[in-house]
């Protein structure tokens, strides 16, 4: 028999009180809780809380706002053009923040800790695969689901329910839906901006006879509509399952007997899985049966005598199904020391071929590839409905990409579907997400929405199967190949695979949007902050924030767009040098097309010699950056495959990242059936499959790894100085062979500043003397300033390239003529400039360097631009969907204080400055920080290889 699992946990601060669920009775049993003097966390595996009004856009204000402040809050900020879901979920932000209630998004508890004696001494939470333990003395249940009472093996029993499910739908103008069982609900809305109005309409549908699990899935694969412009999240209807209660089910609350409120010691139920007959489950979804619902949770809850913390706590997950169980370590802002938990088992679900993990722009097609392939395939998407930046992320049209294959197949659907909207070069978001599920039904796949993988069961080096969270619950799901499609190398962290993390090397990241939403735009692309999605604190603060920035918006996004996240160490790595100097590969299963839409500020050598343009550009990518470095079982999709951050760019488009997934979802099917899974993939065999569907040219199979090039053409490019990106690629992808070409060019007058250049970032010491000329005789000229959304060209000036390459020479005559160029700069240094010569003092880490920076940090407005408090940055938020100002200042902050700290510090002001930025709620700003505190240094990607 398999031993328990030992698993190192990091522990939150402990809280009072625990509450558990996304709906306005959540909200108002945190408050009452609060307001009693406990300490509350409050939990929601959504973007916001509210659901049952928000979510399943029942948006009529509260007929009685006096009987709870939150009410009155409510009714004080809706708009004359009534209420909106943006209200509901901005109304419960601001109420719990001023409270002083903390607060976790899209997180869900996995777990329950007890303590010797077997009492209820706290919760562990998952947020993607990152766990967390945190310790309380009592928790209120006001999930639907009954989740944290199912953990503690609360019996539960299904409930008796009706033929019918109602789903709410916004419509243009009055016009009526396709659907045959629609009804006009009388509400029209008038939509902020010059969007018109749109109508409130319910669609009556059957409810499927399946697993309720697998609901959403086939309800949303009968609403391809195109006149529908925004969904609810939900259906309306009463849970499926509730507590399994001696009396049976009660006709409404009043009736309930003290043990359906408290069914163990320690858990206060406050949701639908209360022992109640439809009819009075499905009253309690009013605001007056909200507020009373919490309130009575609370009330209940603060008859719990709390116990001091004891220890050894052990987790109890009601299953037993023993593994090998591992996970990620979550990324905390709070440093007390990591729990040691024995994980026993987990209950175990039914097997199936392929599991997609992510539903998203590369894991919807990678289902229906998968499904179509024969294998049986389960999608798990935590997010409500399937195709991720394109549908729920709101970036409704193709900048650039490889419209073939799937993508192409795909879009003629569309096309059919609404080819009026299409001749504009956007579509219905809505009208995708239906199509997808449709397809993926009709493929024979399955998809479990608002569910994700917290962890994985391994067999030495291979994944056998996932640890899954969902509204019910949390089990084991067998599986014979995956599919990481979560855009975060999510399940590859939790094999521990080895990764990398963004933030830590380089403080700044390609920038994050996060999109208001209107029903009558189809397109809303932005670009406006920092952040990391496997930070819950973090994320949780950017749906904050945005909410406040657009709060006058008919709804926010509930999808982040980020364009830069974790990645594998895969087994090659798609390095910018490759598609520039035009590399072939044996194994490419795609072939990308796009310009260097970087969204922010380039790190790799090759860019500093020639800043990235607009041309278009084509990159094989191999197989191999899709399999993680030394785990088996699982291929990697999208942002989580391994590539250079600034190779990203030219990859990661919807149309080419749409065809990396329908590819991976055949391999993955094929892999399932192998004993040696990827291991053992006929790549040949794959890339004839990927020609028949139209993903590759006729040409990719049979080409072989173009690297290294023959010294000719090397020698070619050192002639040319290099002038071009081409030239320059060449240079850095063959460093050995091109230094005793370079080394001639330097003594070759008219050239020897450019090979000078080369050599220095290099770290070649020959290129010293005619940079260190060249640094002290040039002026400042116009530098970068922190740029998201439109960023072309260069983002450092010619002079930053050279001092950079200067300092990584070694040579330490270069400091007094550094120290002298950071004399000349003043508050309102361009952040190029600053990040220039603070990482010269990385590289030479002389104390004088450190000494000039500090004056320069010191001068007034060039530091305190940490973002700690998410109330203090919800009360300054502007509307600017572009906002760049707040990541320039903060930038140029950090990169000073690095370039102090590593040159010795001697005042401790960058000590002080990190030690601030360790908390900030951008993630990537906390990672960099704190890696920067715990290891002394980390690399700023500047290798040539």
């Amino acid at each position: 028999m398999t031993s328990p699992t030992l698993l190192s946990i990091p522990e939150l601060p402990a809280f009072d009180a625990l509450v558990i669920g996304s709906t306005t009775a959540a909200v108002i049993s945190a408050l009452e809780l609060r307001q009693a003097g406990r300490s509350v966390l409050a939990i929601s595996e959504l973007s916001y809380f509210g659901s049952e009004s928000a979510g399943t856009l029942r948006l009529d204000s509260p007929s009685e706002p006096t009987i709870h402040p939150l009410l009155q809050r409510l009714n004080s900020l809706t708009p004359e053009t009534g209420l909106s879901p943006n209200t509901i979920k901005r109304s419960m932000d601001l109420a719990l923040l001023e409270a002083g209630v903390g607060i976790r998004y899209h997180t869900r508890p996995i777990g329950v800790l007890r303590d010797a004696s077997g009492a209820l001494a706290g919760l562990v939470l998952a947020f993607r695969t990152g766990w967390m333990a945190v310790r309380c003395g009592v928790s209120v249940d006001a999930s639907n689901g009954g989740l944290l009472a199912r953990l503690a093996g609360v019996p539960m029993t299904s409930r008796a329910l009706g033929s019918v499910l109602h789903w709410n739908v916004l419509v243009n103008g009055s016009e009526k839906p396709v659907h045959s069982a629609a009804r006009a609900l009388g509400k029209t809305i008038t939509v902020p901006g010059d969007f018109g109005t749109v109508s409130l309409w319910e669609l009556t549908l059957d409810r499927p006879d399946c697993d309720p699990l697998e609901w959403p899935q086939r309800l949303r694969a009968g609403m391809v509509d195109c006149s529908i412009r925004q969904s609810a999240d939900f259906p309306i209807g009463a849970a499926p399952y509730c507590l399994k209660h001696s009396d049976g089910l009660a006709a409404s609350l009043s009736a309930l007997e003290a043990s359906a409120w408290q069914p163990i010691p320690g858990i206060i139920l406050a949701g639908q899985v209360l022992p109640l007959d439809e009819s009075a489950a499905l009253a309690l979804e009013t605001w007056e049966q909200q507020v009373a619902l919490g309130k009575a949770a609370a009330a209940r809850a603060l008859l719990v005598k709390l116990q001091a913390a004891v220890s050894p706590l052990h987790m109890e997950t009601s299953g037993a199904t023993r593994g090998n169980y591992t996970a990620s370590a979550a990324f905390t802002r709070h440093q007390g020391h990591p729990l040691e938990l024995e994980i026993v088992g987990f209950p175990e679900w039914k097997s199936c071929e392929v599991a997609i993990a992510g539903g998203g722009t590369g894991g919807a097609p990678a289902g229906i590839s998968a499904a179509r392939a024969g294998a049986d395939t389960l999608l798990l998407e935590f997010q409500h409905g399937m195709g991720g930046v394109g549908t729920l992320g709101l970036i409704a049209s193709y900048y650039f990409g490889n419209k073939v294959g799937y993508t192409a197949e795909f879009d003629a659907l569309i096309a059919e579907a609404d080819p009026e909207r299409v001749k504009r070069a956007t579509w219905n978001p809505e009208l995708k997400m239906a199509l997808l599920h449709r397809l993926l039904h009709e493929a024979g796949g399955r998809a479990w929405m608002g569910c994700f993988v917290f962890g994985v069961r391994m067999e030495e080096a291979r994944i056998t199967g996932l640890l899954v969270s969902t509204p019910y619950g949390s089990g084991l799901l067998p599986c014979g190949a995956v599919v990481d499609a979560s855009g975060n190398a999510d399940v590859a962290a939790a094999a521990g695979a080895p990764c990398r993390w963004i933030g830590r090397e380089h403080a700044g990241v390609q920038g994050v949007g996060l999109s208001p939403r209107s029903p009558g735009r189809d397109n809303c692309n932005s670009d406006h902050s920092f952040a990391d999605d496997t930070d819950c604190e973090g994320v949780t603060h950017a749906f904050i924030r945005a909410r406040a920035k657009f709060e006058n918006e008919f709804d926010v996004a509930t999808l982040l767009d980020s364009r830069e996240r974790r990645q594998i160490v895969g087994r090659i790595e798609l390095s910018p040098l490759d598609f520039l100097a035009e590399r072939t590969f044996p194994d490419t299963v795609f072939t990308a097309k796009s310009n260097f839409d970087t969204h922010g500020f380039t790190v790799h050598p090759v860019f500093m010699l020639h800043p990235p343009d607009k041309k278009s550009l084509s990159a094989h990518v191999p197989l191999r950056c899709m399999l993680p470095l030394g785990i088996e079982g699982v291929v990697v999709t999208g942002l989580g495959m391994c590539a250079h951050r600034d190779a990203i760019p030219v990859i990661r488009m919807q149309a080419d990242v749409q065809n990396q997934g329908y590819a991976a979802g055949i391999a993955a099917a094929e892999a399932a059936r192998l004993p040696d899974g990827f291991a053992g993939l006929a790549v040949r065999g794959l890339q004839d499959q990927l020609v028949a569907t139209g993903i590759l040219a006729p040409e990719v199979p049979g080409q072989v790894d173009s690297f290294p090039l023959a010294p000719s053409k090397i020698r070619e490019a050192v002639e040319q100085s290099p002038q071009t990106f081409h030239d320059a690629a060449v240079l850095f992808a063959h460093p050995e062979i091109a230094l005793p070409m370079l080394l001639e060019r330097l003594l070759q007058p008219g050239h020897a500043l450019d090979a000078a250049l080369v050599l220095g970032m290099m770290g070649r010491p020959e290129a010293a003397p005619i940079l260190l000329k060249a640094v002290e005789t040039e002026p400042w000229d116009a530098g970068w300033n922190y740029r998201g959304m439109g960023q072309f060209g260069r983002s450092m000036s010619r002079l930053d390239a050279m001092i950079i390459a200067l300092a990584r020479t070694g040579d330490l005559s270069a400091v007094s003529i550094i120290e002298k160029k950071i004399c000349e700069l003043d508050a309102d240094a361009d952040f190029s400039h600053c990040r220039a010569v603070a990482l010269a003092a990385v590289c030479l880490r002389d104390v004088r360097l450190g000494e000039a920076l500090a004056v320069l940090l010191n001068l007034p407005g060039v530091s305190g631009h940490a973002e700690l408090d998410s109330l203090q940055t919800v009360a300054s938020a502007n509307p600017d969907s572009i906002e760049t100002l707040s990541r320039n200042v903060a930038l140029r902050e950090l990169y000073l204080a690095r370039g102090i700290f590593a040159a010795g510090d001697p005042s401790g002001l960058g000590h002080r400055i990190l030690t601030t930025y360790a908390s900030d709620l951008r993630g990537p700003f906390a990672r960099h920080a704190r890696a920067l505190l715990l290891d002394g240094e980390v690399p700023d990607c500047l290798q040539a290889a």
